[in-house]
């Protein structure tokens, strides 16, 4: 394990539970942050630099540091860039040559160990059966394709300069703290909304924070060399069954009804034409995450590493249900 970590993305979502992580096991942390005063955890170092492209503020950043996670990354695109670049610019800037400029200064600072984490969406968007490592990659979007690229440079790096660098490939995340599409599952069965999705009959894989902590403590610890490993809580659930698990959870049932798949991808095409029109979340794209097929196959990650969830869905669930029960005690 090392003596001493460098977390990016350490204020979101998934940066604050890995800091947090190693902070609680007397490790060392360093959190890159873009704006000074930035909330880190407890016993977190903040580190402020401008971006990944400050080459002599990374350096510094590095001096002492044992290993690096690499978490953050430019995922969502809501409007177009104010200058007036390409949308997919933005992804570029922060994830290909982002990653580029961390993986060349730890390189230069003697690091040994570069973990990276990618997505599932460097595969694509419908897996049919679980994916494996061994699946081509197929991207549907500038997120997902970036993401690829940026797999392919610490691979590259890694073979050159001998970096112990494991890639992770993510499905979605959930946990306390969360938000987007996690967080709007929980809003919809809290608030007792109709939801039209009794019919599904699909397969995703998801990945509760805790569980990716135990993942990126067991790369850290293997030997294993710089492979390649989707990530998952290792039970996958339909959409219905995930949204009957969350009202168990919240103690509130799910109110599902079953309408037609047919049905819900009419709405979806429907949603298209509006969009056009005025803004919608009723979109083909979110039909289909909702009732498409999205499993990986984290096998390959437990033989090389021994990684056991020590999560269940449902744990990850109620404890998540924990934190969004008591998010809304405290608006009340």
């Amino acid at each position: 394990m090392p003596r001493s970590v460098l977390v990016t993305g350490a204020t979101g979502f998934l940066g604050t539970h890995v800091c947090r992580a190693f902070a609680d096991r007397g490790i060392p942390v360093r959190a890159l942050i873009r704006r000074p005063g930035s909330p880190v955890p407890v016993g977190t170092e903040p580190w402020p630099v401008r971006g990944l492209d400050d080459a002599p503020a990374l350096a510094r950043a590095l001096a002492g540091i044992e290993a690096v996670v690499h978490l953050a990354a430019h995922v969502h695109q809501r409007s177009i860039p104010a200058d007036g670049s390409p949308p997919a610019a933005a992804f570029r800037s922060v994830n290909v040559d982002g990653t580029r400029a961390l993986l060349d200064a730890t390189i230069a600072a003697g690091v040994r160990d570069f973990v990276f984490a990618s997505s599932v969406k460097v595969v694509g968007e419908d897996s049919g059966a679980p994916w494996t490592e061994d699946t081509p990659p197929a991207p549907a979007d500038a997120y997902g394709a970036t993401k690829l690229e940026a797999e392919r440079l610490v691979r590259e790096r890694a073979a050159a300069h001998r970096l112990h660098a494991p890639v992770l490939r993510l499905p979605l995340v959930y946990g306390p703290g969360m938000k987007a599409n996690a967080l709007r599952l929980f809003d919809a069965v809290a608030r007792g909304m109709p939801l039209p999705l009794g019919a599904v009959r699909n397969r995703r894989s998801f990945l509760f924070t805790g569980n990716l902590v135990a993942a990126l403590l067991a790369v850290l610890e293997s030997e294993g060399g710089s492979d390649t490993f989707f990530v998952s809580d290792g039970a996958d659930l339909s959409t219905p069954d995930l949204l009957r698990e969350i009202g168990r959870a919240l103690g509130r049932p799910a109110r599902l009804v079953p309408l037609p798949v047919g049905a819900l991808r009419a709405a979806g095409r429907l949603g298209d034409a509006m969009a056009r029109v005025v803004r919608t979340p009723l979109t083909t794209a979110a039909i289909d995450r909702l009732i498409g097929s999205l499993a990986v196959d984290s096998s390959r990650l437990t033989r090389v590493t021994g990684y056991r969830p020590p999560h269940t869905v449902r744990d990850g669930l109620r404890l998540t249900a924990e934190w969004y029960l008591s998010r809304e005690k405290g608006s009340g």
